[in-house]
């Protein structure tokens, strides 16, 4: 199973839009004889977007399911 089936298993609410590029960078690859891409989370449609923003999408899906009103997190 590969990673991406695993995460269709949890529930999950859209807050980051469409799925950010992944872009390869061709000369580090080059140099380091392997692929070697960035996600481009730069270019997401919200002010906020990466890391923290893709883990509340999984943490506000699941509160949401156990019919939570409030979400405190961090990081």
């Amino acid at each position: 199973m590969t990673l991406q089936q695993k995460l269709t298993q949890f529930p999950r609410l859209d807050l980051v839009g469409n799925a950010t590029p992944l872009e390869k960078l061709s000369r580090l690859s080059d140099y380091l004889g392997r692929e070697i891409y960035i996600k481009r989370d730069d270019v997401t449609p919200v002010a906020l977007g990466g890391n923290k923003l893709r883990k509340l999408e999984f943490l506000a899906a699941d509160a949401l399911r156990q019919g939570a009103d409030t979400l405190v997190t961090a990081g």
